[in-house]
């Protein structure tokens, strides 16, 4: 009788409820972030003799968020098709908007860094916090170039001189951000929505279990059977 009565651990657990961890799929996607951040300054001064075209900051780009996008969206599905598995067992309610959830929490550090932006555009800070943004924002760089074009990794001299006094010398003044309109403001500032857009699809593909890379390199095969979607 008393070995009737002991129950199985595993089963226990499994019968446990998971909590919506949306905390942790933000931050570690802040984390990949991070590492792709690091990542692009490397290219973009490996390939800064490009920048001084059009073409070249496209092609920048192009190479950054190659290596950013599916960093993001890999990781995103795997939690997706995680997610899956435990809908499928009664262990997580479905929730499809989850990724989006992470992936706006994820960018709140990124689009923080546009209020000193702001500041040195309304010349409320006494430097050019322009080429701090393009490195803290390194997957972006090109499409920040082809928007704001001028500017370095390091701030510039300045363009503006305090003329000299009888009693003070000629102090040459850091530059705001100069040469940026608020319209291109707001495109710069709503640039890190590319990455929302793809922890949002990655995702709900994840718990589709729909694998682009398979599909493009593998033909389906309609004779197989396929799993069930749990949601």
């Amino acid at each position: 009788m008393e070995q009737n009565k002991q129950t199985n651990p595993t089963a226990q657990n499994q019968n446990i409820p998971l909590k919506n961890e949306t905390w942790r799929l933000a931050l570690q996607t802040f984390i990949n972030l991070v590492i792709c951040t690091v990542i692009s300054v490397i290219i973009v001064l490996s390939l800064s003799s490009l920048m001084g075209s059009v073409w070249g900051k496209l092609v920048v780009e192009a190479v950054c968020l190659i290596i950013t996008l599916p960093i993001i969206y890999g990781y995103m599905w795997g939690q997706g098709d995680r997610d899956a598995n435990f809908v499928q067992f009664g262990r997580m309610q479905p929730d499809m908007w989850k990724g989006l959830r992470a992936g706006l929490l994820a960018i709140i550090p990124t689009v923080l860094t546009c209020i000193p932006l702001a500041l040195s555009m309304m010349r409320v800070l006494g430097f050019d916090f322009m080429p701090f943004y393009r490195l803290i924002n390194a997957p972006m760089w090109g499409f920040i170039n082809l928007i704001k074009p001028l500017g370095g990794a390091i701030p510039h001299a300045a363009t503006e001189e305090i003329p000299a006094t009888d009693t003070t010398p000629a102090i040459e003044a850091m530059p705001a951000t100069d040469g940026l309109s608020w319209g291109a403001f707001v495109l710069i500032a709503l640039l890190p929505l590319l990455y929302v857009i793809c922890t949002t699809v990655g995702y709900y593909m994840g718990t589709r279990r729909i694998s682009v890379l398979s599909k493009l390199v593998y033909k389906d095969d309609k004779k197989k059977p396929t799993r069930k979607r749990p949601f």
